[in-house]
C-alpha cells in the first residue's frame, strides 16, 4: 500500500490508508510506504503485523497538547496528544519523522509525538521531535496520581509485554522526554536536550518500570547531546516516574548539559531505595571525578558480564523480534 501526493498511489493522507489496513480482518503482514512529504494528521493504528517505511523525507506532524480544551471545556490531558499512536504488536517503523509541534510552556503542557502502547516493536532511523513527553513508551502505570483518569486515545488491548528496540533514532525533548513503563533498548541513538523555556530544568527520561519486571529502558552505545543555549550541568539522565523506575546507561558519550549527579528523587526520597539507575563507561572529558559525583544511590556496572546482561538479546530473550534486516517478517519466530 502507497500513501503520497502523486495519482498512482492508493491513498493521499495516512489516515485512510490505515483505515483501510484495519478493516482487513485477516491482519496479515502488511507493509505501508510513504512518500516523501509533509503530513499534518493524527495517525492512530491499532492493527499488528504492520511495517511502516518512509520513502524518503517524511514527516508526520500534529500540535496537539495537553492544556487545549476539549468540547466540554476540560483539558485533553497528556494522552490525547499523540502524533502518532501504536496499539498494536510486531510492528516496524522506519525513517520517518514524527514531530509534536506545539511547542512548551505552561500553556501547553505536555505534548506527545509517539504514544507507543505496543509490544516487539521496532523503531529503525527515526526522528522523534517535541518538547515535554516526546515518546510515551506503553504501558501506563496502574493510576494516575493528579487525575481521577489517564484518559486519550482508547486502549483496545493491554499486552503481556511492552518490548521495543530503537535503533539508530534521533529523540529530542526538554522534560521527561523520553517516559513509561516498557522494556525499551535504544541502541546507538541521540538523545538531544532542547532549551527548556524560562531556563528551567531539564529531565531527559521519567521511567514508570512495573513493579517485578526485569528491565526498563537501557540506552547502549548513545549520544547525549544538547543544542545551542542549554546550559551546563542542566539536564538530569532520568528521575522516576514511579518508584520502580529502571534505566541504564551502556557505553554513552554525554555532553556538558549532563548534571554531575547524574539523577533526580523526584522530590521523594524514598525513591532513592527502589529506583536502579546504572551506568557503565560514561564517555566525557572526566569520567573518573564524574563518577565521584554521581549520587550515591545510583550504581554503576562493574564488570563484562553483567554488561551482556544488558545487550539486546538478552533484555529480549525469547524474541527475536528487534532483530535488524529487511525479513523481519520472516524470521523464525514462535510469536509471528
Amino acid at each position: 500500500m502507497l500513501v503520497g501526493k502523486e495519482a498512482f498511489c492508493d491513498y493521499r493522507t495516512i489516515r485512510e490508508a490505515v483505515e483501510a489496513l484495519e478493516r482487513d480482518a485477516s491482519m496479515k503482514p502488511a507493509t505501508l510506504y510513504i512518500l516523501a512529504g509533509r503530513y499534518e494528521e493524527q495517525v492512530v493504528i491499532y492493527r499488528p503485523h504492520l511495517r511502516i517505511v518512509g520513502i524518503g523525507d517524511v514527516e508526520i506532524a500534529m500540535n496537539r497538547y495537553a492544556k487545549e480544551r476539549d468540547e466540554h471545556g476540560e483539558e485533553v490531558g497528556t494522552f490525547a496528544t499523540p502524533t502518532l499512536f501504536l496499539g498494536g504488536s510486531h510492528l516496524v517503523v522506519e525513517n520517518l519523522t514524527i514531530s509534536n509541534t506545539a511547542g512548551q510552556g505552561e500553556t501547553i503542557g505536555q505534548a506527545v509525538a509517539v504514544y507507543a502502547h505496543c509490544d516487539q516493536t521496532v523503531f529503525r532511523n527515526c526522528t522523534l521531535k517535541g518538547h515535554q513527553d516526546t515518546l510515551f513508551t506503553g504501558p501506563l502505570p496502574p493510576a494516575p496520581r493528579e487525575r481521577a483518569a489517564f484518559g486519550g486515545i482508547s486502549l483496545r488491548e493491554h499486552h503481556a509485554h511492552y518490548r521495543q528496540f530503537y535503533r539508530n533514532c534521533y529523540i529530542e525533548g526538554t522534560v521527561d522526554f523520553i517516559f513509561g513503563g516498557a522494556t525499551a533498548v535504544f541502541e546507538a541513538c541521540e538523545i538531544r536536550s532542547l532549551v527548556h523555556e524560562g531556563g528551567g530544568v531539564g529531565y531527559i527520561t521519567a521511567a514508570s518500570t512495573p513493579l517485578g519486571q526485569k528491565y526498563g529502558y537501557v540506552f547502549r552505545d548513545c549520544f547525549l547531546t544538547a543544542e545551542p543555549g542549554v546550559p551546563e550541568a542542566s539536564v538530569y539522565l532520568g528521575r522516576p516516574w514511579r518508584e520502580y523506575a529502571q534505566t541504564v546507561f551502556i557505553h554513552c558519550l554525554m555532553g556538558e548539559h549532563i548534571h554531575p549527579g547524574g539523577w533526580d528523587n523526584w522530590n521523594n526520597p524514598a525513591n532513592e531505595a527502589t529506583v536502579r539507575y546504572l551506568e557503565l563507561g560514561t564517555g566525557t572529558r572526566d569520567a573518573g571525578r564524574l563518577r565521584s559525583s554521581r549520587v550515591p544511590w545510583a550504581g554503576w556496572i562493574e564488570d563484562a558480564e553483567a554488561d551482556h546482561e544488558y545487550r539486546p538479546e538478552h533484555v529480549f530473550s525469547g524474541t527475536g523480534f528487534w532483530r535488524q534486516g529487511r525479513g523481519f517478517f520472516e524470521i523464525s519466530d514462535p510469536d509471528l
